[in-house]
């Protein structure tokens, strides 16, 4: 798909997924025709001679990104969301429970959601861990999908545990405070409310893609699989955070240089993102280490639309529809 964008009078430059948006930023005079696959989903804006960054006021489309008011999207001839990404705006069917804890480990209140699907409050199944969980729950509408497949035959049933950050970069990234908060405090928590089988899955899109790996790499007595989209495998401990294109790869690191775990990997990635080599290189690291794992990618950028694309795939991966008994051999309580 051939792209021609054209500057208004008072841009000074285009940032888009091309240009991982503050990276590397065109000024409007190097502005030139570029081509996109046909089946691409692409976000970009222009940015003042303020430094503001402002939709192109020549690009008509809706504005879906949740977190940019300022993202405008164009989409190929073959681009066609998962139905499983354009659900209606329904209530969830099953039990919405908005619990607390006075954090220990944190110091501090915490507030999370426990989704079960109808019916099945009180019975025993798999969990599933959102990092991100307000995103999740709202943006990404996990009980909706997971209401509107598990109708369809298409996966077997779960409790989801979704948590919101508060300090999202300090908690998520090589933070093992936040992760025993979560293993030790939300867990247990969850558990009493909404009984846990013994199988569990962490997933996470992006830092919180990163944070789910080492957790489960961390506890695979607790957690068998991990779903990771757009995962910041890029992402080492020693590298400057307000810099987010740098790094080491400090899991992958972790990966090659530690006993492998008996976990299953589903990773998802967009190909006009920055952290695409990484997901690709994880995968490889992964499966020469010996575990299982699958790397789907999309012709989109780091954004919820590409990650909520990716959702019916990732839930399929978590909770094939004969999951009793064969999401793994259950792991002991917490």
């Amino acid at each position: 798909m051939r792209v021609e964008l054209r500057a208004p009078d008072w841009a000074t430059h285009l940032l888009s997924d091309l240009t991982d948006w503050e990276k590397a930023p065109v000024p409007v005079e190097r502005v030139r025709p570029f081509d996109l696959p046909e089946d691409a989903y692409f976000e970009y804006a222009w940015r003042d001679a303020d430094g503001n960054k402002r939709p192109d006021p020549e690009n008509l489309n809706p504005i879906l990104n949740p977190w940019w008011d300022y993202a405008s999207n164009l989409s190929g001839p073959f681009y066609e969301p998962d139905p499983m990404a354009a659900l209606p705006a329904t209530a969830p069917r099953g039990r919405v429970l908005r619990l607390s804890v006075e954090s220990r480990i944190l110091g501090q209140e915490r507030r999370f959601i426990v989704y079960s699907p109808a019916g099945m409050a009180g019975t025993p199944l798999p969990h599933i861990l959102f990092q991100d969980g307000k995103a999740y729950f709202g943006w990404g509408k996990v009980p909706q999908v997971v209401d509107a497949m598990l109708r369809a035959g298409r996966i077997g049933p779960a409790h989801l545990v979704c948590v919101p950050p508060m300090e999202r970069t300090e908690e998520y990234a090589f933070n093992p405070h936040f992760r025993r908060f979560l293993t030790e405090e939300i867990l247990p928590l969850a558990e009493e409310r909404a009984p846990c089988d013994g199988r569990r899955i962490a997933w996470g899109a992006s830092l919180g893609g990163l944070l789910s790996a080492t957790l489960a790499w961390e506890r695979p007595d607790l957690f068998q699989k991990v779903v990771a989209q757009s995962g910041a495998f890029l992402f080492s401990e020693d590298m400057d955070r307000r810099v987010p294109w740098g790094g080491n790869e400090g899991f992958r690191q972790q990966v090659l240089g530690e006993e492998p775990r008996d976990i299953r990997w589903h990773l998802d990635c967009g190909t006009i993102e920055w952290l695409i080599g990484s997901n690709r290189r994880l995968r490889d690291a992964l499966s020469r280490r010996g575990m299982a794992v699958s790397l789907i990618e999309r012709s989109a950028g780091h954004n919820w639309i590409n990650w909520k694309n990716g959702l019916a795939a990732g839930m399929e991966f978590a909770l094939p529809p004969d999951a009793e008994g064969k999401l793994d051999s259950p792991r002991g309580g917490v």
